[in-house]
Parts: C-alpha cells; sequence; structure tokens
C-alpha cells in the first residue's frame, strides 16, 4: 500500500578521487579529449571532452566544446553542451549550452543559459574504447 521513497544520490566528491590528469591554467588545447579517469581543467580547451568517471572545470577554466562524463563539477566557464549523471554547478561556475542531466545542483550565483533536461531514466554516456 505504501511505497518506500527510492534513495536519494548522493553528491559524488571528486575531490577525494584521484585525479589522473591535469590541465594547468597555462595550457591551451585545441582538439578533442578522451579518458576515463577523473580529468580536471584549469587551462583553455577548445574541443569536446569524454571522460568516463568525472571532469572538474576549475575557475580559471575555459571550455569550448561539449562535455560528456558521469560526473561534472563546473567552477569555471563552458561553452557548449554537457551530459552527465551527476552536474554541480559551483557559485563561480558558468554554463552557456544545454544541460542532459540526471541530478543537478547549483550553488548560489551559479549561472547558466539554456536548456535543461532531466529524464528520469539513466542518461547514456558514451563508453570510451581502450586501444
Amino acid at each position: 500500500m505504501f511505497k518506500k521513497n527510492p534513495p536519494k544520490m548522493q553528491p559524488t566528491n571528486l575531490s577525494q578521487q584521484a585525479i589522473s590528469t591535469v590541465i594547468a591554467s597555462e595550457i591551451e588545447i585545441t582538439g578533442d579529449i578522451k579518458g576515463t579517469n577523473t580529468t580536471r581543467i584549469d587551462g583553455k580547451v577548445t574541443g569536446n571532452i569524454l571522460v568516463e568517471s568525472g571532469i572538474i572545470l576549475g575557475e580559471n577554466a575555459y571550455v569550448e566544446g561539449n562535455l560528456n562524463s558521469k560526473t561534472i563539477i563546473v567552477y569555471g566557464t563552458l561553452k557548449g553542451n554537457l551530459t552527465c549523471d551527476e552536474l554541480q554547478l559551483r557559485s563561480t561556475g558558468k554554463v552557456e549550452g544545454d544541460l542532459n542531466v540526471k541530478s543537478l545542483e547549483v550553488e548560489i550565483g551559479g549561472k547558466y543559459n539554456g536548456k535543461v533536461n532531466m529524464n528520469a531514466q539513466q542518461i547514456l554516456i558514451e563508453k570510451i574504447e581502450t586501444a
């Protein structure tokens, strides 16, 4: 007669996970980035980013391209679309593009301009083929 509420998703704390790749603030990359482990970007990237476990855009990060990952935390600026299970848009974060997310957390001050799609079904994250 009574239904149990489904368990709430606990926010992922990427800062407690091992970060395998860091793109420093003085680095600029043009081209797509693909990987499996958590990646932190503090520099400028022009291209799409596909990382299986997680992406962190630091406060100085500027990305023009689409992001695709399980978890994404945005402190910096993204001009492009974003697909993930969990998005954390921090107070310094800015996103200009469409969000396709399962879970969305926006801190006061966080800004986005675009459409938000929060499909209740599992968001399909593109699997990365390793050679």
